[in-house]
């Protein structure tokens, strides 16, 4: 009797593990899968992002909090990334979740700033990068293949065009893989028909060359000598050309007021616009990509990852981030933050790409983005600032004047480099 009472002993004890693990494995609470587990005490993060407190908790803190009741934010605002001008601000802010725009980005991980994120998808059940956007990986990953950071939208820009306003003065619509010169000559080409040939944000005349710039990823600061560079030969193009389009009056600053009354051919701006397209219906219209490069025309700047998360790497709360990110990228989160979409994005899932409200847009994602360096890495966004307002200046004046493109290229020169005089002293 006694053999047999430890015999059942035994069984009690082996059939109760069996079913305490059972218990456990269904709870999750001995899964594997980092994204599964959520903080069992209440805990603050630290986040360090370009919004204000108000637009975070707006996007991304509530619904982060829904999923995660326990968690509490402290939020540090760069201004749009302007503070990390100085460099002690990542240092003192003292970060747990990290979001920066994609040039920030780029300093952070080049600066080994930010955690490897790889450990954290291999051990992930619900996080494959094969199901996103192929870009992402290749744009946050560092030079030996460890990702850095995750986005979990993308912002999609383009050409919108009036194909009725095209067909009645017989042009040929934009194309994909155009650049800045042939847009803005086809803006031209709408010169007293009474419409504007182009609107948008860049159609002024600072910002067309701004643009331009940024487009062609012109070089503005030699890093050696520690000087302004200007080819003189490629900015008497741009000037002239952009003085022209002034005399002609075919640009016109704007959001797509004109463009959805029917009164602009052309409008650059980020895919947003669409739903208001969709509702005007009053006439025709089409989308190509954002002008190109056109020494690189496959590469694309109308594609951006606006907000990238990354772990600051001397985070105490490196595991509760990485559950908080996992989230923001997975389905549970792809409507909340389409519905605070003002910007033009959409998740960067695979499932969800190629398709913004009903309109195919794959011939605007199905792209190389540009992840060049531009001139604004390498200066303040003081000096761009004052840069911009310069140009508007001495463009205005070089049409309102009669001056010769030569004229205004002197005065651009000569004033561009009394203004990066000042950033040098700032920066010394």
């Amino acid at each position: 009797m006694l053999y047999i009472q430890k015999k059942k002993n035994k069984m009690f004890v082996y059939v109760c593990g069996i079913l305490i693990l059972s218990l456990l494995t269904s709870c999750g609470l001995l899964d594997k899968s980092v994204d599964k587990k959520e903080p069992e005490m209440s805990m603050e993060l630290t986040v360090l992002t370009p919004q204000s407190e108000e637009s975070f908790y707006q996007i991304y803190g509530n619904h982060i909090m829904s999923k995660f009741p326990n968690i509490t934010f402290k939020v540090v605002s760069s201004n749009n990334d302007s503070l990390y001008d100085s460099d002690s601000f990542f240092e003192q802010s003292h970060p747990d979740l990290v979001i920066s725009y994609l040039p920030t980005f780029r300093d952070l991980r080049d600066q080994e700033l930010i955690e490897n994120l790889s450990p954290f998808v291999q051990d992930s059940n619900n996080l494959e990068l094969d199901k996103y956007y192929n870009q992402m990986e290749k744009v946050l990953s560092n030079e030996s293949g460890d990702l850095l950071g995750l986005a979990p939208q993308v912002v999609v820009s383009g050409i919108f065009y009036n194909k009725n306003l095209f067909d009645s003065l017989q042009i040929d619509y934009p194309t994909d893989q155009m650049d800045w010169n042939q847009i803005l000559s086809l803006s031209s080409r709408f010169a007293k028909s009474g419409w504007f040939g182009l609107e948008g944000g860049e159609a002024t005349p600072q910002h067309i060359i701004m643009a331009i710039l940024s487009t062609n990823k012109v070089k503005l600061v030699d890093d050696q000598k520690k000087e302004l560079l200007f080819n003189k030969k490629d900015w008497l193009t741009m000037i002239e050309l952009v003085m022209n389009l002034m005399k002609q009056e075919s640009l016109v600053e704007g959001t797509g007021e004109q463009f959805l009354e029917g009164r602009a051919a052309m409008l650059s701006s980020n895919i947003s616009i669409i739903p208001e397209l969709q509702k005007k219906n009053d006439f025709s219209w089409g989308v190509t990509s954002y002008p190109a490069d056109s020494f690189n025309p496959n590469l694309n700047s109308g594609l951006q990852f606006n907000h990238v998360f990354a772990i600051n790497k001397e985070s105490s709360n490196k595991q509760d981030v990485w559950n908080v990110i996992a989230y923001l990228m997975s389905e549970d989160s792809v409507e909340p933050l389409q519905s605070q979409d003002l910007i033009g994005s959409i998740s960067t899932l695979n499932s969800r790409l190629g398709n913004y409200g009903g309109i195919e847009i794959n011939q605007l994602i199905n792209k190389t983005i540009d992840t060049r360096r531009g001139y604004y890495d390498d200066l303040s966004q003081e000096f761009q600032d004052e840069f911009g307002e310069m140009l508007k200046s001495v463009l205005n004046s070089g049409v309102i004047n009669a001056k010769s493109t030569e004229q205004v290229y002197q005065e651009i020169v000569s004033q561009a480099i009394n203004i990066y005089a000042k950033e040098k002293l700032k920066s010394e």
